[in-house]
């Protein structure tokens, strides 16, 4: 499905992005994956543990898994950068940038800024990271290897591992305090960014705890509510009720290699998306600074619209 020019739905999430290494970025060819997703809704006595959703493999054997994510391909064409379209769902469109050099993460900035300029203060950012993990817990941590970051219907996917430069936008975005970045894990990940690359994240929430305490209507209940431990893959499915794709052979694959696949982009990018829906929700309901109106991002090519 290869394409830079025309707009193709394909299957499931989003695709692969690289530097050094063998081969060169714009050799590179995309391949569709797909994932099932269902959507679950937890009962009961919200002090229970959340209670896992088999529902898309359960019932009649005969019915077809919905696919509830996609992806395609937009342009691979460049040495510094490759573009994907990403879809969660009836989510329009998620554009995406995989990039490993600092003049593509400036420009990507600045296309925030310049779309948010008269909106910046309290601005939502999706924030979440990848690196090598390791089999055996007593071995030293891996480095990260890839940050992922997410304003609206557009994802940044960095890679450390293989990039020429840290730019000193990204050290300016990360520590405005004007901006609240959120995540499952949140306050580890900017541990992890602070001791690897001294990139401070200034103004953090943790997802969990956010929901813990604008979900429940008691100092009791906040205390004592599973969202406090739930992750991100819990946390889409009671709140946006929707199924995140979270493949455990992705979360441990090799983060640090020159071109991802396919699977680890779409990895990537949802959870930076999700991140961002969910602090959306949570933290701003209705907040015009996150409408999608106006979203436009200069940095990628035109979209084709299809009838």
């Amino acid at each position: 499905m290869a394409g830079s020019s025309s707009v193709q739905k394909v299957q499931n999430g989003l695709s692969d992005v690289s530097l050094n290494g063998g081969s060169k970025w714009g050799d590179q060819m995309s391949s569709k994956s797909s994932s099932s997703d269902g959507g679950s809704v937890r009962g009961g006595d919200k002090n229970k543990k959340f209670r896992k959703n088999n529902s898309s493999n359960g019932g009649d054997k005969n019915k077809k898994f919905t696919k509830n994510t996609y992806i395609e391909v937009f342009d691979k064409s460049k040495s510094t950068h490759h573009y994907y379209n990403v879809y969660f769902y009836k989510e329009k469109t998620i554009k995406t940038t995989v990039t490993h050099t600092a003049s593509k993460v400036d420009q990507w900035i600045n296309n925030v800024y310049n779309a948010k300029h008269d909106k910046l203060d309290n601005l939502i950012v999706g924030l979440d990271i990848e690196w090598r993990r390791m089999r055996n817990y007593q071995s030293k941590r891996n480095k990260v290897a890839v940050l992922q970051l997410c304003v609206g219907r557009h994802c940044l996917i960095f890679q450390f591992s293989c990039c020429d430069a840290i730019p000193e936008s990204l050290h300016d975005f990360l520590g405005n305090e004007k901006f609240i970045f959120v995540g499952s894990g949140i306050q580890s990940d900017a541990y992890k960014l602070l001791v690897d690359y001294n990139l401070r994240v200034a103004r953090t929430e943790e997802l969990g705890s956010l929901a813990a305490y604008e979900l429940t209507e008691t100092e009791e209940d906040c205390a004592e509510s599973p969202f406090h431990g739930a992750g991100l893959k819990e946390l889409t499915r009671e709140i946006l009720k929707k199924e995140l794709p979270k493949k455990r052979g992705t979360q441990w694959s090799d983060w640090q290699k020159n071109f991802l696949r396919d699977e680890q982009v779409e990895y990537a990018c949802l959870d930076a998306f999700v991140s961002f829906r969910l602090g959306m929700r949570l933290l701003n309901r209705g907040n015009p600074v996150h409408t999608e109106n106006n979203d436009k991002d200069p940095s990628q090519p035109e979209e084709v619209e299809e009838e």
